[in-house]
């Protein structure tokens, strides 16, 4: 291994083999073993969610890992952080989409009525009568001349 800022000088790892003797390791492996865990867990965090198609070519999957990967982990955990709350990656992402989309998926039910603009259609969904489902005519006017 070659390295810019490290010597040849070996460090003590603190275990022992089979005899009891010292194991030793180059500095430079070691200070790469411990910087590196931090981007392990970011690669596996960022695995769990992930967006990439098999059909795209690779500098999107670059651009798609890079947004959506290693940028919503990193928030996360600067979020986790400030907040002092532990929120799991799914839930951030989530949230996320929510806040980026500024809307809040609601049921049926709760959907808000809209008037209806006589010139528009909208889908209706009717009432079963005797296990039959009643269909009626659609009553908003013809344009005589539709032009696309």
């Amino acid at each position: 291994m070659l390295s810019t800022c490290h010597g040849d000088q070996f460090q003590n790892t603190g275990k022992t083999d089979r005899k009891g003797n010292t194991i030793t390791k180059p500095k430079m492996i070691l200070d790469y073993n411990n910087t590196k865990q931090g981007i392990d867990v970011s690669d596996q965090l960022s695995s769990y969610y992930n967006p990439q198609r098999k059909s795209l070519v690779w500098y999107k999957k670059v651009a798609m890992e890079l947004l959506f990967g290693i940028t919503v982990v990193n928030s996360m955990i600067i979020f986790n952080k400030q907040v002092n709350k532990k929120l799991t990656l799914l839930s951030f992402t989530e949230s996320l989409s929510r806040s980026i989309l500024c809307t809040e998926v609601t049921d049926k039910s709760e959907s808000v009525n809209i008037q209806k603009n006589i010139s528009t259609h909208f889908l209706e969904q009717f009432d079963r009568q005797n296990g039959k489902i009643q269909r009626k005519r659609c009553h908003a006017p013809k344009k005589k001349s539709q032009s696309y």
